[in-house]
């Protein structure tokens, strides 16, 4: 995968406006393949800009991976310095896990030439510093580790063990997070199964203590004595009721949401399952008969429904996680531009095979703040929602507004079959998203994502449309 990374960052133009980003990627992809003199070359060329924001990249990163060239290319005066520098804009920026691995190459420089008294304080900050840290076992692994083995070094063997059983521990951490999905998956089956053995229970209990009910009745018509008593009693009881009711009402409307949602899930996997085995048949024909032209145009189909049947998983994927809470969420500054031409890259061929007119009018400079994963989804889903609903030769716009002092919006305007008023409230109601209209159904669970992920991000979502009059998606986000 590096190889093909490699070969197509260099059909890029030099002349292209963002050509410093590429070197850097080229960089990466060299260390990842120990080609450290090779990365060199590519980093020195990045150093030299001193615009590192304007190319959004990251250059605590970059004098970090040069002083880990360094380091492996032995040249310990140069890793130094590089890894000094890039310490000092980490620090700057509070970039807690980044420290940690600053820390600990430092102190590798020095342990790799026997200057344990300079190297063993690094270790000990990078290990005091993943103390205090949340998740990231692997750090908090490494940093346990690098202790036992100094430790051990010095013959303090009690210590040393002490570390290397904490290493351990993380590591063991690490093996259980992979299992933790599926046990979440499994006690949500048993809470679900415990909850209706409980309503079946109350049922019973309900009819049984509706005949005691009765008694208690008739004993008030001819003890009149107690009648005020009896009355309170059977208003209770009916309270009571009302609640196992209720109680039932939500788990049942929760149970047929979860089977429709399978229904829909399982009937778009099916179709597209079929249509790719159709396709792979339609290929193997034009292989026979040497007809590459109808076979590019197979191969691009099949990579239209490989697609949608990714989209369609991912959208299940992070609705179930924000359902659980379990999405993983970071607000930062992100540039808008940037991102939005990230998403559109890789629906350009589906507009060109549409023949949609397409125009990006954001501003270079623009920045939100927001959750960079996040927002992608948002975008993913309303662009790839505008091509499928727009016939050939329409058109897609993505424009800008400054909705107040706080406030940024973008706007992807299309003008294709639109939604009716009835459709738009189902989308935005989360109650009702799951209709027995399976495309409805699936369009509206991937805009209904979109809207939480915007609320997510403390920002607002409009959506406008009108039937063969098009659709427009506003979303609105907080200035970085």
């Amino acid at each position: 995968m590096f190889e093909e990374a490699k070969s197509e960052f260099r059909k890029i133009s030099d002349h292209f406006i963002f050509k410093p980003k590429i070197l850097v990627y080229l960089g990466d992809i060299a260390v990842e393949q120990e080609k450290y003199a090779k990365a060199l070359n590519f980093y020195h060329q990045v150093k030299g800009n001193s615009q590192f924001e304007k190319f959004d990249i990251d250059e605590a990163k970059v004098l970090h991976n040069v002083g880990l060239c360094y380091l492996h290319l032995t040249d310990y005066k140069n890793a130094e310095i590089n890894l000094v520098k890039s310490l000092s804009l980490q620090e700057a920026k509070k970039d807690t896990i980044a420290i940690i691995g600053s820390y600990m190459d430092i102190a590798g420089i020095y342990y790799e030439q026997y200057k344990d008294n300079l190297a063993i304080p690094y270790y000990k900050k990078a290990y005091m510093l993943s103390i205090k840290i949340r998740g990231n076992y692997f750090v908090k692994k490494n940093a346990s580790l690098n202790m036992a083995v100094v430790e051990e070094n010095r013959k303090n063997y009690s210590q040393s063990l002490k570390y290397r059983k904490e290493s351990e521990a993380w590591t063991d951490s690490l093996n259980n997070q992979s299992r933790i999905w599926s046990l979440a998956q499994l006690e949500k089956r048993l809470a679900i199964k415990s909850k209706q053995s409980e309503v079946n229970m109350l049922i019973t209990q309900n009819k049984l203590e509706a005949l005691e009910k009765n008694r208690i009745l008739y004993i008030t018509i001819l003890l009149s004595a107690i009648l005020v008593g009896g009355v309170y009693f059977y208003v209770q009881k009916l309270k009571t009721n009302r609640i196992i009711l209720d109680q039932k009402t939500r788990l049942d409307e929760s149970n047929t949401a979860k089977d429709v949602l399978f229904s829909i899930v399982s009937h778009d996997l099916r179709s597209y399952i079929n249509s790719l085995k159709s396709m792979y048949y339609k290929m193997q024909v034009s292989i026979e008969h040497s007809d590459l032209v109808r076979l590019k145009d197979e191969i691009k189909t099949g990579s239209f429904i490989a697609d949608s049947t990714h989209n369609l998983l991912n959208n299940l994927l992070h609705w179930a996680l924000m359902q659980t809470n379990q999405l993983y969420f970071n607000q930062e500054s992100v540039n808008l531009y940037m991102i939005t031409e990230q998403v559109v890259y890789n629906y350009k061929s589906l507009m060109i095979e549409k023949n949609i007119f397409f125009e990006n009018s954001i501003t270079g400079n623009l920045k939100v703040k927001a959750d960079q994963e996040s927002l992608k989804i948002i975008l993913r889903n309303v662009l790839d929602n505008a091509i499928k609903y727009t016939d050939q030769g329409g058109q897609i716009l993505i424009y800008e507004n400054e909705l107040s002092d706080n406030y940024y919006s973008i706007t992807v305007e299309d003008n294709g079959k639109g939604m009716t008023e009835e459709l738009q409230t189902k989308i935005l109601d989360g109650s009702k998203i799951l209709t027995t209209e399976k495309n409805k159904a699936a369009r509206g669970l991937g805009l209904h994502l979109c809207k939480s992920l915007v609320k997510k991000n403390l920002g607002l979502l409009k959506l406008e449309s009108r039937i063969n009059l098009g659709t427009k998606i506003t979303i609105s986000l907080l200035k970085a």
